[in-house]
C-alpha cells in the first residue's frame, strides 16, 4: 500500500479542479483508445520503435544529428508532448529507465528532477551515455501520466532507438 500511495495522490491532485466532483463518470470525457502496451498496467511494454503516440500524448527518442563515436559521451533526448487538451501530470512520479547492450549510462534512472524541461505541455530529458562500436540499441521505459479537465491517465511506454556508432 505504502508503494501505491504516491500513486494514488498523484492521480487524486490531477482532479482536484474537476468540475464533475461526483463519483460518476463525465460525459465529457475522452475515451482512451490506449493499448495494453501503452497503460501503466501492462507488466513489460513492447519497445515500439523511437517513436509512441496515442490520442493524449506523442513520445520520441530523438538521436543527435551529428551521430555517435565510440567510447565517447553522446546523448540523445527523450520528449514527451502532449496533444489535443492533455497534459503532463506534475505530481505523478515520471520515470525514464534506460538499458542497451554495450551501451553506457551515468544514470539508468532518470526522473522528473533530472528533465531538462518540465511543463504542462511537455517534458524533455538529455540522456547522456557512452557506446561502444558497432550497431547498438538503447531502450528507454517512459512512465507519466496525461492530463485532461476529467481525468488522468497513467502510461508505460518503451521506445527502441538504433544506433549506428562508428
Amino acid at each position: 500500500m505504502q508503494r501505491l500511495w504516491p500513486l494514488l495522490v498523484a492521480l487524486a491532485a490531477c482532479g482536484a479542479n474537476d468540475p464533475n466532483p461526483s463519483n460518476e463518470p463525465s460525459t465529457t470525457a475522452t475515451p482512451s483508445t490506449a493499448s495494453p502496451s501503452t497503460t501503466a498496467s501492462s507488466a513489460t511494454p513492447t519497445a515500439s520503435g523511437p517513436r509512441a503516440e496515442d490520442e493524449s500524448f506523442v513520445l520520441e527518442a530523438r538521436p543527435q544529428a551529428d551521430g555517435y563515436a565510440a567510447d565517447a559521451l553522446g546523448a540523445f533526448a527523450i520528449v514527451i508532448e502532449g496533444q489535443g487538451g492533455w497534459h503532463l501530470n506534475h505530481d505523478f512520479p515520471v520515470s525514464v529507465e534506460l538499458t542497451g547492450d554495450g551501451v553506457q549510462f551515468p544514470k539508468p534512472v532518470l526522473g522528473k528532477d533530472d528533465a531538462a524541461e518540465f511543463v504542462d505541455e511537455r517534458a524533455r530529458f538529455d540522456v547522456p551515455f557512452t557506446p561502444s562500436a558497432g550497431e547498438r540499441e538503447v531502450r528507454a521505459t517512459v512512465s507519466f501520466a496525461m492530463c485532461n479537465p476529467t481525468s488522468c491517465v497513467p502510461k508505460t511506454q518503451t521506445l527502441a532507438l538504433a544506433l549506428d556508432v562508428r
